[in-house]
This record gives structure tokens, sequence and C-alpha cells, in this order.
């Protein structure tokens, strides 16, 4: 069974977008492109305890029925101490070999002994066809050897097509154990193959299908299943037929591996108020204490899930199994046909992907790590990474090919805390050897209060990050100045200063927008909000910006020409050669504006500053507010994208356009609306920075058209950004 899909999509009525997952690019393409695997659901996932990684295979973007067959690895995945849990890094597998087709639905088991990874059968679109392929990653993990795809050609009769199949492995004897699924037409089983040499280590793989003693379970897809390699017992729950006809029941098969006796169906009753009954859901089993943790699913209403609940003796061995619900100190997701693996030592269960409860998106891409899985102490819910956020504030500094950021709004207010990410751009030029690794840094010293719609500058010669004003709240505009020395962490832990500038302070404001002039270090800032309904087009300069030597000082320009209109949302973008800021768009309270403007000697010195109003040719784009700008200094380019059509506006825009000529300097400006492949996120409200070495536009963040949770924590390059 195939969920949500297409189908859901346009019955539903929702617009469905496709985020791909990053790929190695000719150096002339222009794509958007993610970090990460993309959004998908029904992939499978195994976990590796030795280099303590979650390996991900295919799976389905389900709105869009796009499948996958890559290979991805999140490492540093169970961290030693809470204060590492976010060192979790992405990286892309190069797998050699000829490769599996596109899949999704798929079962995965993995032999740690021999590092290999076995994957049985799949859907290859919607509604099908499945298939019935038998394939194995050799050197999984790396070690002892480059990882390689093998198509194993196995002896037996082969099972049916099928997806949506349960599976677990037996170490003691190598073999895997399928049961159930669907073959893609609407026909769904309950019958129990076994798979003999699975990983083809020693001997051809075999199949052969076992008729268990008893009563089996009714046909169904998505169930779970566990396995005791003790006892040789495997236990399934749930499951379902169709979106209406969700199952709840759990049943052990004995003698498993059909090696130690016949394999024998026994259905549980276990006592405690039983879960709603489910299908979709992920189970994990805790060996050591005998209990099967299960999360999320779908019900029978079409609706998503994010509890949890643990039964006790789920082998029926020992004592009598006991449901009973799991209780967690945050909210945990809400999800189903994701992945889940269990970490026996630490006990975290961890959940990659599957579908969302967001009408717009369906699948996910996020990690989340629940401590205490196994239910004998209070479990809390963590998301890999940054919380998604918006009008955050982002450095980048090309030495060490990393991203700093600060702050942000989020769905429960302003926040202050800092992230990192290093490989930023080498990951989108390397994706198969460079991880991208987020990490939290704790600066020492006293830190700026939470904010959002502040502006950050970076000095990459003194490596000092400048912050300056924001908002607490939409009521409450700040005009505070800091530095936050070491900001990329390479010389020691970053600390912040608060600066103490002499003259008079620019009024308090938000959503403004700010350039900085390495040559004067000089910051500059332009309009902005002051929180009290009220519109800015004031000019100011901060001399000894980065806070030495000397005194910084605030100085307000009075440049000659007509203003720019009082706004907030505004991009611009800064030649430090020629000392000209430009200006586009952004909004009075109410609709985008669409105007361009440049100032002249607009760090104050050289000349009196000016403003001119730029009309540049070629068909405009959209009027537009929270859109990011970036600029390309060797072409005279910048490079626009995204926004909204208006403050409280529908209309999130993905494009790309490009303005030549844009400091009004060489040439008439003129705009150029770039033709870009890859599907574009549609956000504003985003931090963006350019990479002129390998002209590359990243954006960070932003706000997106996903009515239930507009704020988003993913990262996206644009290549060829400059379309030259």
């Amino acid at each position: 069974m195939n969920r949500p899909n297409l189908a859901s999509c346009v019955r539903l009525g929702l617009v469905c977008f496709l985020f791909s997952a990053l790929l190695v690019l000719p150096a002339s393409a222009q794509k958007w492109n993610r970090y990460g695997p993309g959004t998908r659901s029904q992939a499978s996932g195994v976990y590796d305890p030795v280099t303590n990684t979650l390996f991900s295979f295919a799976g389905q973007h389900a709105p869009t029925n796009i499948d996958f067959n890559d290979v991805w690895a999140a490492q540093n995945l169970i961290p030693s101490s809470a204060a590492t849990q976010e060192n979790l890094e992405w990286i892309r597998v190069a797998v050699s070999g000829k490769q599996p087709t596109d899949r999704f639905g798929q079962s995965a088991v993995y032999n740690q002994t021999t590092n290999r990874m076995i994957t049985f059968g799949g859907g290859t679109g919607f509604p099908g066809p499945c298939i019935n392929e038998l394939w194995v990653i050799t050197h999984l993990n790396g070690v002892g050897g480059a990882p390689g795809w093998t198509k194993e050609a196995p002896t037996g009769t082969l099972p049916p097509v099928r997806e949506g199949h349960t599976a677990v492995y037996d170490p003691n004897t190598n073999k895997m154990i399928v049961f159930g699924g669907t073959d893609c037409n609407g026909d769904y089983y309950n019958d129990l193959w076994i798979l003999s040499n699975a990983d083809g280590s020693t001997a051809t793989p075999s199949w052969a299908e076992v008729t268990p003693i008893g009563t089996p379970p009714s046909a169904r897809t998505q169930a779970t299943a566990i396995y005791d390699s003790v006892n040789n017992v495997m236990t399934v729950y749930g499951g379902g037929t169709t979106a209406t006809s969700v199952l709840g029941d759990v049943w052990t098969l004995t003698n498993a591996n059909g090696v130690t006796g016949t394999p024998t169906w026994t259905q549980l009753s276990p006592k405690g108020t039983a879960p709603a009954a489910r299908v979709g859901h992920s189970a994990v089993y805790d060996s050591v204490n005998n209990r099967m943790t299960i999360f999320g699913g779908g019900n029978n209403h079409g609706k998503v899930l994010n509890d949890g609940w643990v039964l006790t003796y789920p082998n029926n061995i020992g004592g009598t199994p006991t449901w009973s619900q799991s209780t967690f100190t945050d909210t945990a997701p809400n999800r189903e046909s994701h992945e889940a693996i269990y970490n026996s030592v630490s006990g975290d269960m961890v959940i990659f992907g599957g579908d969302s409860s967001l009408p717009k998106t369906f699948t996910d891409d996020h990690i989340y790590i629940l401590t205490d899985a196994n239910g004998l102490a209070t479990g809390t819910w963590t998301q890999d990474g940054p919380a998604p956020r918006y009008h955050t504030s982002a450095i980048y500094d090309t030495v060490t090919d990393q991203m700093v950021v600060f702050g942000g709004d989020t769905a429960t207010g302003a926040i202050g805390d800092m992230w990192s990410v290093s490989g930023i751009v080498a990951a989108g030029q390397t994706v198969t050897t460079t991880p991208y690794h987020w990490v939290q840094v704790f600066p020492s010293g006293t830190a700026p209060s939470a904010r959002y719609g502040h502006a950050a500058a970076y000095d990459g010669t003194g490596n000092h990050m400048m912050l300056f004003g924001g908002g607490t709240s939409a009521t409450a505009c700040l005009n505070d100045s800091w530095v936050l020395d070491d900001a990329n962490s390479a010389d020691g832990v970053p600390s912040w200063v608060q600066l103490s500038p002499s003259g008079t302070l620019p009024s308090a404001r938000m959503n403004f927008t700010n350039q900085y002039d390495p040559t004067t270090n000089t910051l500059m800032i332009f309009g902005g909000a002051n929180c009290d309904a009220g519109y800015l087009s004031d000019v100011w300069v901060l001399s000894n910006a980065n806070g030495g030597p000397g005194t910084p000082t605030w100085t307000q320009l009075s440049p000659t020409g007509t203003a720019p209109t009082a706004r907030e949302n505004a991009s611009s973008i800064y030649d430090s050669t020629n000392n000209v800021l430009t200006l586009y768009a952004g909004d009075s309270g109410s609709v985008g504006l669409s105007d361009v403007w440049t100032l002249s000697h607009a760090n104050g010195s050289g000349g009196t500053p000016v403003w001119t109003h730029i009309v540049p040719t070629g068909t405009a784009p959209a009027a537009r507010t929270g859109q990011v700008s970036v600029y390309d200094s060797k072409d005279n380019r910048m490079i626009m994208y995204g926004g909204n059509n208006s403050l409280t506006g529908t209309a999130y825009y993905e494009d790309t356009w490009i303005l030549t000529f844009a400091n009004n300097i060489g040439g008439t400006p003129a705009w150029i609306s770039e033709k870009v492949s890859g599907t574009a996120p549609q956000r504003h409200f985003s931090s963006a920075f350019y990479s002129s070495a390998d002209n590359d536009l990243i954006i960070f963040g932003g706000e997106s058209m996903i009515a239930t949770s507009p704020w988003d924590d993913r990262t996206f390059i644009l290549t060829v950004a400059n379309d030259l």
C-alpha cells in the first residue's frame, strides 16, 4: 500500500512539491538542489552500531510518486552525551556496481558480521509494478572495502512480487524472514518466506515458502515485525489493507527461522489498554528488557499519529504481554511510513522521514531521536540540527567553508541559539565524500537576547560576526550591537562582546537590510520597522564595526537625491570596490514593492552619499517582499530569489532573477529571468549567501507556504547562480 500518493494529493486539493536529493552536477548545470536526502517515505533503513550510522535506501516522494534508489548515511547518530546531540552528519554513499532501479516499500536487513545489507522487493512506481529482486550491498560502512551493489540470483521458488512487507534477520543462521505485503495491484499477502544464506557471503541465497502451524494473521501491508534472535520468535503488529481497514492485532511466530522446529503462529491478547489500530507505524525491540516500542502510523481516518506504546514480553516469554502508552517530555512528530532503528546501549530510538501531518508536503526528511524509548523512563524527543526558523541571520566563512546561524523566529517565538555547519559548499561539489554537519555552538560571555529580524555581517579577516538590532517580538525592537569573536570556532570557543558605540544610536528596529564594507570596517543599515507600525528609510553607518581598533561609532548619513520610500524586508547588495549599495523591493506593511535604488558613497566616505532610482530594462520580476539578494562582484550581477507578494500575502515565489550592471556602472541595468532546473523551494525571510569561488547561491530556513507549519530548517543550493 502506497500512502499518501498523487491521487490523495489531488483528492485533498493540495499542492505537492519535490525536493530532490543533492547530486553531483556538471559545472555548467544550473539547478536547485538541497542538502541531505530528499523528503521521502517507505524508505528502508538499517543501523550499524560499529560506526554508529543509520543507512537509508530508496523510498518515495509520495505527493509526486517519484521514487529514489540512493543510499545515505546518517553518521554520529547516537551521541555519547547530550552535549554532542546535534553532531549528526548526512553523507551520500557512493555504491559501485550496477544500481537497483528506483523503488519504495522494499525491506532491508543488515548482517553486522559480514557488513552486508540485504534488500528485497519494493514498488517501482504508482501503483506499481512491484518487484521481487534481491540485492546486497557489500562493505556497507566502508570498512574493509568500498560499498558495492550485487544483484543476487537466489535458488528456489521466488516469492511473488511485493512491497510493504516485513522482514527480520536471524544472525545465528544468516536467514531473512519475510511476511505479508501487497502486490501493487490491490492484493495483499499473509504468506511467509525464508531466505537462507541471505547475504550471499558463503553460498547462493535460497528462497523457500513456509507453511506455519496455526491460523495465520490476515493478509496485510505496512505492518511491523521484531525478532528475538535468542528465542527465535518474530512478533508482528498492526498493518492494513486499505486506508480505512487498519489492524491492531499482535501475533508471534515461534521457531521463526524454521531450524529449531516448525514455525507456529499464535495470536496474543495483551493486557492493558491497547493502542488504536494503525498502519505504517514503526516498531523496535529492546531485547535486554524484552520490550517492543511502536510509534506513529496512520489510523483508519487517514490521520497521521504521534503516539508511542510499549508492549512488555512481546515474545510471549517470561511474563504476560501488556500494553502501556509512552510518555514524552515534549511533542512528538507525526509520522507514518518512516524508518526506525534502536540502539540497545543508549536506549534511543531514531526515526527518519515518512509521511507527516503537513497537508502540502506529506513526506518528511527530518531525523528525530527519542531517549528512553523502551518506556522505563519518560522519553525526550530531539530533532537533529537547528529548529525550523525564519528571519534568522547567517554568515559565511570562505576559509572554513562554514555557515553560522544565530536566532530567528519559530512557532514558539524568538530564539537565541547558534549553529554552524561545516563543508556547506563542498558538500554540494563532492557530495559522496563530504558530510553535511550541523553543530550547536555555545559561545562564552553574556549572549544577546533571543531575537529575530536582526542583521549579521562577517569580518573574514578578523573572524568576527557583527550583530545589530532585531526584535524580541513584533512589538519590542532592539538597537544593541554585538560582536562574536572567533566566530568560526577555528581558534577556540567563540565569545560574545556587547559594544558600546559612541554617537547617536539608530532607533530600535527589525527587518532592515544591512551590508558590511571590509575595507573600512563599516557596517551599513537601511530602513526597517520600528515595532510600532512605523517604517523607516534612514541610513546609518557603524565605523570600527568589529570592535577594534578604535571606538565603534554610529553616524546617520544624509544622502542627497530622492530617497526610497520607508520600508522593511528589502534586500540589498554592496559593491565594496565602488562603494555602491543597491536596494531592491520590500514592503511598507502591505503589498510588496518592485523598485531598484543605488546609494553611492554608501559607507559615508569619499563623497556625499546619493540616492538614485534605477529603472532596469527587460521584464521586471513581480513585486515582492522578504526576498534574498546576493552579489557576484566579478560580473557585477545581483542574484535575487524568492519572497512573497505582500507582508501578509499567500503568493510565495520560487523564481530567480539576475540584475546585470547591478551597481549602475559600466552599462544599463537589465532584468533577466533565470531558467533553472530542479524544484526550487517556495519561501521568504530566508538567509542567504553567495560563494563566488563556486558560483553557488545557498539559502537557509525561511517561511514557506505550508499553512500549518510555515517555518523551515532546510538548506538549498543553486548552482551556476549567476547564469553564466
